[in-house]
């Protein structure tokens, strides 16, 4: 080291900045203590004996991190309604915010999504074969989707005059049957959209209409009555009425080859079973003692074989239906307002088995239906929690659960698991570097599960690939913490039933119970010190577990639970959760509610955090005070601690985040830019970045270094009220009840920009050597689809002043003047394009791309001409119906015209200018210039007695003129329009080859005609000159037409606007 040049200060080592003392933002640095961090440590430095306001060395800075993506999302699937078995697709039908999503039981994302925009779907039907689905909507429409990858709507009708309540088909799919608010229920061939029977009758709305399994019959439910109706009659054939409320459910009971049984469920708690071979007669009626909500028929015969093959004696069911001398043919399952599953016998109208209900929100049941009709081996269930839960039959276990809709969702935490063999993963890849730098051996980390909390006290222990649920049923009321150990295996919650319980994550079950708070525990955490290794990892198993609890009741808890191996013994079978009445360590942590506590990531202390806007630094176990920070305007709602620095952050109501030092806990930094409340804040693995979630619904990246915000991502559609890191994963979950699953995509986009840059500088030399090679037309196509309008500037004004400077040097070598003869205007480089051609060969994509760039240069005066150009020739050579396809061409028409009569009037008033101009020639003898140089050019030897009239001279001379002026327009159209301005070209820019030779010969005698003109002008001037008329406005001056003047103005503002200086000044030439 140079011992002149100043030490380099901690805090930017890593981007290698050599700073002063005094110009440190750091501000131990600013009092002279940057001496003290020259060496890193040789060993890690606890927090508490760290020196005053010195951050620890970072060991490993790592890549910053600049970008996140949604790698996999979990949106809900059910917020309501009816829902349906679809047997062909192995699928669940069911309403989701206003949409029909089919989805199966594996809980996956929905496997078919069916909307219609700006009108909801009320209702719905799905055919037996799975391809077909009819909506109702609140317009009062039906509609027919075509069940594809990709539903498509096939037809739409009107079928009653108030909206459709419920919808079937038959077991064939030719017919559907609608139920209405109006009281009637219809038939409709659903081939033909067109009515077969229209069935009235009843005195209320019709809510359910189904149609009988094995013949042709609808059954329809209006408040308490139910009717069947035979469509082969189109008569009502039975009415049947006994509930006393309204009826909430019905299905069909099977009780041979052709025979079934009418099952309806009432909020009169009682449960009938009808006959439908005779006259529809009461066959028993069951009383439930409930609300009934939903009932189902399953079949019994399968069943018996079952337990048979699984040898099932223990189970409830198993032993009753092992015990029937003669089963019934089915039984019945009932839900309703006692939170229980129930099976009962349709024969005595007795009880089979009760079962606790497995949903949150108290457990109360909407719905149960048969999902495996076949066989009746699984049913689902839908509670007021509005989730799916799975079961198994005859168990009568729970096999599945599907999130439907979790409503806000407050915490995710996402599980560790670690393990020794093998090469570190690459979510622990840095973790790795910086243990194998201290000599020890490091875990590789992954995560592939995660907890999620969300309104009820029901956590979730959830897949991360397909979202699968398992449930951790305990809890009496609301769940609102929850942490996970450092090594993965327990769970930790606490709810408002003031308790506090740990789980086992592997088998989602309790295993020890904590009381003590006397509010709700809003705060937890386990020591978050990581095994140094498998003998570490061994050794932990006999110790004593810690756990830190906040609560609304102001104190913080220090929890001694029982050794990993004794809280293993609760898993066995019958074995009942441990309990631990009194806490080791009671303090009171804040003057109001605890929002947040976490642990150091030695184990050394530990940081709460309150509504009365502090945080607090403690030692752990002991929970003795250490410090406080104090500078926030509201309330804390998170605290986390740098993985490598001596620092911690904090998240806060007032919308900031700050960096605190922990020794003397002044802050360091602060971080603004969420519109609200900032709920959760995180270090990033390799602490030199916070990720951040707020109120406002963003999540956002900062560097820590600098306070700026690397990053926002705007995933979510409210508030964020939970994010949780681990590696290179990040989960974040809100109130509009949505999971995302992010990945530090930093490396991918990185690899994509470079890419994409290789890309473009492969292209940008590929249009130089097109150049070179005279491809210009291929050029430009290419800085075309770049697009780069600037290079298309330069490859036609370079392309330009070559084309003049080659035509200027031809006609100095042939006539050695300016006088541009017939024959020479004519010829063209050989390397000349056909922008004609080139226009016409675009694409639409392409044309789109054209128009933009023109509408850019017409707003610009210098580049105006030139985009007047390319629109004069793209009027001229596209066809009305391909520029018809151009996206947005009335609108760009109107801005261009808008430009046009700017340009216009601003060439008329250069035209009025030239014939001022003129008149000054002539006022200054321009004329005489004019006669020395026609008698020196066309007659320098005649003598004085040959010398013609002054009639003839100045013929000769407007007739000299115009051929000069029409051999400047028609160079200047050549190197603009490549041969197709006046005149035309046999150049490159020559006309197209399939052009007629009709229009040639129109064109020379349009030519011949304008020659003529101008004779006759050039003599009528001739006699106004010897009466000695004055030159006006309407004087053609110097032998050009107005026509000619206003061309060769244009032309010229063209060639002249593109050109460099010199090229400039000999296009001027040529033009005037």
């Amino acid at each position: 080291r140079d011992p002149c040049r100043p030490p380099l200060c901690p805090w930017s080592r890593d981007i290698g900045h050599v700073l002063w003392p005094s110009h440190c933002r750091h501000s131990p640095c600013r009092r002279g203590q940057w001496a003290e961090r020259m060496a890193p440590p040789e060993e890690e430095v606890p927090i508490s004996d760290a020196k005053a306001g010195t951050p620890q060395r970072p060991r490993s800075l790592g890549n910053l991190s600049e970008a996140w993506s949604v790698e996999a999302k979990h949106e809900g699937c059910y917020t309501g309604g009816k829902v349906s078995w679809c047997e062909a697709m192995g699928a669940l039908a069911c309403l989701c915010d206003e949409e029909l999503h089919l989805v199966s039981l594996s809980g996956e994302e929905p496997v078919r999504r069916v909307q219609q925009e700006a009108d909801a779907v009320l209702t719905f039907a799905v055919d037996p074969s799975g391809q077909n689905a009819c909506t109702s909507h609140r317009s009062g429409l039906l509609r027919h989707f075509k069940l594809g990858e990709t539903p498509t709507m096939m037809r739409s009708w009107k079928a009653h005059d108030n909206v459709v309540a419920d919808l079937c088909f038959d077991a064939s799919g030719n017919f559907v049957a609608t139920g209405s608010v109006d009281r009637t229920a219809k038939v409709f061939d659903f081939s033909g959209y067109f009515c077969t029977h229209s069935f009235k009758g009843h005195s209320a709305l019709v809510s359910i209409v189904r149609f009988h399994p094995g013949k042709l019959q609808l059954v329809t439910v209006a408040d308490t009555e139910v009717r069947l109706w035979d469509l082969k009659t189109s008569t009502c054939i039975g009415v049947m009425k006994d509930h006393l409320t309204s009826i909430s459910s019905i299905t069909f009971g099977k009780i041979k080859a052709g025979s079934h049984q009418l099952v309806t469920g009432g909020r009169d708690q009682v449960v009938n079973v009808w006959q439908l071979e005779e006259k529809c007669t009461l066959a028993r009626s069951i009383p439930v003692f409930e609300n009934v909500e939903g009932v189902a028929a399953v079949s019994t015969r399968d069943l018996l074989h079952v337990c048979a093959e699984k040898n099932l004696r223990k189970e409830t069911f198993a032993k009753w239906l092992r015990a029937e001398a003669k089963p019934p043919p089915y039984v019945v399952l009932t839900v309703g307002s006692k939170s229980q599953l129930r099976v009962w016998n349709p024969v005595d109208g007795r009880c089979v088995v009760t079962l606790p209900s497995p949903h949150a929100a108290k457990g109360t049941l909407r719905q149960v239906l048969c999902v495996d009709q076949a066989r009746g081996r699984q049913i689902v269930t839908i509670g007021d929690d509005m989730n799916l839960v799975i079961w198994s039959l005859p168990e009568f276990k729970v096999a599945n659960y599907i999130m439907g809709h979790n409503e806000d969702i407050v915490h995710v935490q996402l599980i560790p698991r670690l393990s020794w063999d093998g090469p570190p993963a690459a979510a622990a890849a840095e973790e790795a570097l910086q243990a194998q730098a201290r000599g020890r051996s490091a875990p590789a980390v992954a995560a592939d599960r995660f907890v999620c909390i969300a309104n009820d006290e029901h956590p979730r222990v959830v897949d991360c690939q397909g979202f699968k649920a398992s449930l951790l049923r305990g809890h009496k009321d609301m769940v609102i913490s929850c942490d996970v150990s450092a090594d993965g295996q327990w769970i930790a919650t606490g709810g408002k039933d003031q308790s506090v319980r740990i789980w086992s994550a592997e088998v989602c079950r309790c295993v020890c119970v904590l009381a003590g708070h006397t509010g709700a525990v809003s705060a937890l955490s386990f020591p978050k010190k990581r095994p140094k290794g498998p003998k570490g990892a061994s050794a932990a198993e006999n110790q004593p577990l810690w756990l830190l609890s906040g609560s609304q009741d102001k104190t913080m808890k220090a929890w001694e639970l029982p050794a990993p191996r004794a809280l293993a013994s609760a898993l066995e079978e019958g074995a009942e959760p441990l309990s631990v009445e009194k806490a080791k360590v009671t303090v009171i942590a804040h003057a109001k509610e605890v929002n947040d506590i976490t642990v150091a990531p030695n184990n050394k202390c530990l940081a709460s955090a309150g509504q009365d806007k502090l945080v607090r630094i403690w030692s752990f176990p002991e929970a003795k005070l250490l410090g406080e920070c104090k500078g926030h305007r509201k309330p804390v709602w998170c605290v986390a601690f740098s993985p490598i620095d001596q620092v911690i952050a904090s998240a806060s109501g007032d919308g900031t985040v700050r960096i605190w030092n922990l020794k003397d806990y002044a802050p360091i930094r602060s971080f603004q830019g969420h519109a609200g409340a900032v709920l959760r804040v995180a270090f990033l693995a390799n602490g030199m970045q916070l990720m951040t979630s707020g109120a406002d619904g963003l999540l956002k990246l900062w560097h820590i270094r600098t306070a700026d915000c690397a990053a926002t991502f705007d995933e979510h559609e409210g508030k964020v009220w939970c994010i949780d890191i681990e590696g290179d994963r990040m989960l974040s979950g809100g109130s509009d009840s949505k999971l995302c699953l992010w990945r530090d995509s930093t490396s991918e986009q990185a690899k994509e920009r470079h890419d994409a840059q290789a890309e473009l500088a492969m292209k940008d030399t590929k249009i130089g050597l097109l150049v070179k090679e005279g491809k210009v037309e291929a050029a430009l196509s290419l800085a075309l689809e770049l697009d780069r309008p600037g290079q298309m500037k330069r490859i036609l004004t370079d392309y330009g002043m070559d084309a003049v400077s080659k035509q200027l040097r031809k006609q100095g070598q042939n006539s050695g003047d300016m006088v541009v003869d017939q024959e020479t205007s004519e010829e063209v480089p050989e390397d000349s394009i056909d922008l004609h051609r080139w226009v016409r060969r675009l694409s639409v994509p392409h044309l789109e791309k054209l128009v933009s760039v023109l509408e850019q240069w017409n707003s610009n005066r210098k580049m105006a001409s030139l985009a007047q150009m390319f629109l004069s020739i793209l009027l001229e050579v596209v066809p009305p119906e391909k520029l018809q396809a151009v996206e947005g061409m009335n609108a760009t028409c109107e801005g261009l015209l808008s430009y046009l009569n700017r340009h216009q009037a601003r060439v008329d008033a250069l035209l009025q200018k030239t014939f001022v101009f003129d008149l000054v020639l002539q006022s200054s003898g321009m004329g005489l210039a004019l006669m020395d140089e026609f008698n020196g050019t066309l007659a320098p030897k005649q003598s004085s007695d040959d010398i013609p009239a002054v009639g003839d001279v100045v013929g000769a001379v407007k007739e000299a003129e115009s051929k000069r002026a029409e051999g400047a327009l028609k160079m200047t159209m050549e190197v603009l329009l490549g041969g197709a301005g006046a005149g035309g070209s046999k150049g490159g820019a020559a006309k197209e080859e399939d052009d007629s030779e009709d229009e040639e010969d129109e064109e020379g005698e349009e030519e011949e005609e304008e020659e003529e003109e101008e004779e006759e002008d050039g003599e009528d001037e001739s006699d106004k000159l010897h009466s000695g008329q004055a030159v006006g406005a309407d004087r053609p001056g110097n032998g050009a037409t107005n026509g000619h003047r206003r061309r060769a103005a244009e032309g010229g503002t063209a060639a002249v606007a593109a050109a460099s200086p010199p090229a400039k000044k000999r296009a001027r030439t040529v033009a005037a």
